[in-house]
C-alpha cells in the first residue's frame, strides 16, 4: 500500500504518482509515515536510520514549513531515564545558537507514546559523502570547514555541551547564498546513551549503541577515564581534520576494541606521508590536536581553528 504525503489518499503498490495531484507516493511500510505528531509534525519520509532511532522530514502543518524529526527507537522511548536525558539534552542543545549549529525548535511525546526531537531541516550532503565522493579537500576548503565548526563547537561548549560523537558523518554541508556552510547535528545526542548507574542504563549501551564513534573518539572517551569537557571534542575534530586534508582516518582496525586502543597508545600519522606538498605546520596543528593528552591539546575549538 501506498499512501499521498499531500491528500493522504492510499493507492496500490503498483501505483507511482497520486492520481489527484500527481504528487510521489510513498510506501507504507513505515507505520510513522504519514502520522501527524503531537497534532503540529506531520511526517512525510525517512531520511535516515540509526542506533538511537530514525530521522524524517516532516512537516509543521501549521507554519507550512519543512522540518527535520528524530523519532527514538520504540525500545529507548520505553526506559523512562533514557527518556529524561533525552529531554535534558534536546533542552541544552535548543540553547546553543550559531548558525554552523543545526537548530533544535521542538522536542516531545506523542499521544501514542513516540519520543521526537525536531530541528531544521537541511538539504545538502555530510562532510563524509563529500570526502567518499571527491577525496580529499583542499586545504583552503578544509580551513574554512574547520573555521566554522570551531564556531558551533565553541557556542555549544559555553552552554555546557560535549558533542561526544563529533565526526564526518555528523557535519552537513549546504549551500547557503552560493556559499558552502557547515552544519554541526546531533549535539549532546551521545549523552542520552551514557550509562549513569542503573540497571536499565546498562541494558541500551549494548551491542549497536557504542556510545560514540571508535575512530573519532579521544583518548580519555576510549579509556572512560573521567569526566569529558571541550578537549574531547577539539580531539575529535582533529581526526577530521586529518580525514578531510588525507582522504583517510588516522587511526583504523578490525574491531571497535583496536581502534580505541589505538586511540589510546599509538600516535597518529603524519599527514606529510600522504601528502607532502602540506606545509609542515599543518601537520603539527593536527598532531597537537591530537595529544593524548587533553592538556597538551588546543584547549577550545578557536584555538585550534586559529
Amino acid at each position: 500500500m501506498k499512501v499521498c504525503p499531500v491528500c493522504e489518499r492510499k493507492f496500490p503498490d503498483k501505483m507511482t504518482l497520486c492520481s489527484a495531484d500527481a504528487s510521489v507516493l510513498t510506501r507504507l511500510d513505515d507505520p510513522l509515515i504519514g502520522q501527524t505528531l503531537a497534532g503540529k509534525y506531520k511526517i512525510e519520509k525517512l531520511i535516515k536510520t540509526a542506533g538511537m532511532g530514525s530521522v524524517y522530514r516532516g512537516r509543521h502543518v501549521l507554519m507550512d514549513k519543512t522540518v527535520a524529526i528524530k523519532v527514538l527507537r520504540p525500545s529507548l522511548a520505553g526506559d523512562d531515564a533514557v527518556v529524561a536525558r533525552f529531554s535534558r539534552e534536546a533542552k541544552a542543545a535548543s540553547k546553543i545558537s550559531h548558525p554552523h549549529a543545526v537548530s533544535v525548535t521542538d522536542f516531545g511525546e506523542a499521544e501514542n507514546g513516540v519520543v521526537f526531537l525536531v530541528m531544521e531541516y537541511l538539504d545538502g550532503r555530510t562532510l563524509k559523502d563529500v570526502i567518499a565522493k571527491e577525496g580529499r579537500l583542499s586545504l583552503d576548503r578544509a580551513v574554512e570547514i574547520v573555521r566554522q565548526v570551531a564556531g558551533a563547537l565553541d557556542a555549544a561548549h559555553g552552554q555546557g555541551v560535549i558533542h561526544r560523537d563529533l565526526k564526518s558523518q555528523n557535519i552537513m554541508l549546504v549551500s547557503h547564498n552560493g556559499d558552502e556552510w557547515a552544519k554541526v547535528l546531533d549535539f549532546g545526542i551521545a549523552k542520552i546513551l551514557q550509562p549513569s548507574g542503573s540497571q536499565a542504563d546498562a541494558e541500551i549501551t549494548q551491542a549497536n549503541l557504542v556510545v560514540g564513534t571508535p575512530q573519532y573518539m579521544s583518548p580519555e572517551q576510549c579509556s572512560q577515564s573521567g569526566a569529558l569537557d571541550a578537549r574531547s571534542d577539539v580531539y575529535s575534530l582533529g581526526i577530521i581534520v586529518h580525514e578531510m586534508l588525507t582522504g583517510q582516518l588516522p587511526f583504523t582496525g578490525e574491531s571497535a576494541t583496536v581502534v580505541m586502543m589505538k586511540q589510546v597508545q599509538d600516535a597518529p600519522p603524519s599527514v606529510l606521508e600522504s601528502r607532502s606538498q602540506l606545509p609542515g605546520a599543518v601537520d603539527q596543528v593536527i598532531k597537537r590536536a591530537l595529544a593524548k593528552q587533553p592538556i597538551d591539546r588546543f584547549q577550545s575549538a578557536g584555538e585550534l581553528s586559529a
